[in-house]
């Protein structure tokens, strides 16, 4: 019979992925993953394989929980400009702020495994994927322009999102957030950004 586990592998893999978000994949050695985590090295290798199958895994923890709160403010009905804003303005920076873990290991393509690089490609995909299909409710809403490059335009809200995420670890406070964010509605917004200042 075979011995049962003397730790919880969901419990473990949420201490790989603090360490590996605060540190990155290079920074997280894999003397302080086993003390972080508590699992012996011989453990780590059984259930994951090495420093490499941890990462993916926490990386995978990190985007169903990311991918499970975009798809529940970008699907709400009705899906338009609404959504976008408020997903935009939901993100909050905080005092210790280490940025979006799946956008950091978009960062570190050539050092992170090539598992975890090309899985959060796909979970980018999915957001900039949900971001266009509210550009298109709200072009059939009369909200923005349906003439307008609604691909382009969802790939720019792709880089906005993205651009937040990175301003954020350079220390851009909460009010400038917004403000960025207020200019984005408002050049997306039916002839707002072609009105003049009154």
């Amino acid at each position: 019979m075979a011995r049962p586990r003397g730790y919880e592998r969901d419990d473990v893999i949420d201490k790989a992925m603090e360490l590996f978000w605060r540190v990155g994949y290079e920074g997280a050695h894999l003397a302080a993953l086993v003390q972080h985590t508590g699992l012996n090295r011989f453990s780590l290798y059984k259930e994951f394989g090495g420093k490499a199958g941890l990462f993916e895994a926490a990386l995978e923890r990190f985007v169903g929980f990311l991918l499970k709160q975009y798809r529940a403010a970008l699907t709400r009905q009705p899906m338009g400009l609404e959504n976008i804003e408020t997903n935009l303005r939901n993100l909050q920076y905080g005092s210790e702020y280490y940025g979006c873990f799946m956008l950091n290991t978009l960062t570190q393509r050539h050092t992170v495994p090539d598992g975890a690089y090309h899985r959060a490609v796909e979970a980018a995909a999915e957001i900039e994927a949900l971001y266009h299909a509210n550009l298109v409710s709200a072009a059939a809403r009369d909200q923005v322009d349906g003439a307008s490059n609604l691909a382009g335009l969802g790939k720019m809200l792709q880089t906005v999102d993205q651009g937040l995420h990175i301003q954020g670890l350079a220390g851009t406070s909460d009010v400038q957030k917004d403000r960025v964010i207020t200019a984005m509605m408002s050049l997306l917004r039916r002839g707002e950004a072609s009105q003049p200042p009154v």
